[in-house]
This record gives C-alpha cells, structure tokens and sequence, in this order.
C-alpha cells in the first residue's frame, strides 16, 4: 500500500471511527429520551433521526478515502459496491414479494444500509484476495 494510501486509510479509520461512537452515543440518547420521556409525535421523529448526523459524517469520511486512494484500491470498490449493492437490492425485492405472497415476518428499513455495508465489506476483502 502506498504512503499516501496508508495515510488516507489512517485519517479514514479516526474520523469514521470517531463517527460511529458519537453515532451510538446519539441512538442511546435518542431512545432514552423518546422512551424514558415519553416524547411523542414530530419532537420523537426529529429524535429518531438524529442518528442520522454521524452516519452521514461516516459516508462523507468513507467518500474522502476513497477520492484518496490509488486506482486499484477505487476499482476495487466500486465493484465491491455495485456487487453489494445489487445483491441486498435483489435479496430486499425477493423478499418484499415473500412478505406479500407468503406472509413472511416483515424486516424493518433499518437493516437495509449495514446489511449493504457488511455485503460491500465482505465482497471487498474477496476482491482483494483474489486480486494479489
């Protein structure tokens, strides 16, 4: 991996890793407060959302890195994406015609964006395997 790389991936991991614990620390609070204060209506909506914050910092800082990076590691994964992204959008859309024909138990939004990141992840770590 080259230096400017090593670096990139460095910054990356701290402010992604710095997102994803005021990340949790905001889903905790949030649903202490909707739930401890009983906040209802569009102040519990504008809660539920404030997650939102530090995941969208998390994409800014996963697009920062990858702007970075050598044309290999880009290559790498924007077929890893388009790879994960097709398979969780092909596996939702099945499953959607199971719910409605199967009455299969329904699956909430919410495991949509990291069953595509943990896809992306794995799919990844596969191409970089097979690439070296």
């Amino acid at each position: 991996m080259s230096s400017p790389t090593k670096a990139a991936t460095k910054r990356y991991l701290v402010h992604f890793g710095g997102a994803m614990l005021v990340y949790s620390g905001v889903v905790l609070a949030s649903v202490w407060t909707i739930n401890g204060l009983e906040v209802t209506g569009w102040r519990a909506g504008a809660l539920s959302l404030l997650p939102m914050v530090p995941a969208l910092y998390a994409l800014h800082a996963f697009v920062v890195r990858f702007r970075a990076v050598d044309e290999f590691l880009r290559s790498v994964e924007s077929e890893a994406l388009l790879w994960g992204a097709g398979i969780v959008g092909f596996l939702s859309f099945g499953y959607g015609f199971l719910e409605g024909s199967i009455n299969a138990p329904r699956i909430s939004m919410i495991w949509v964006l990291p069953t595509l990141i943990a896809t992306y992840g794995i799919i990844y770590r596969v191409l970089l395997w097979r690439a070296r």
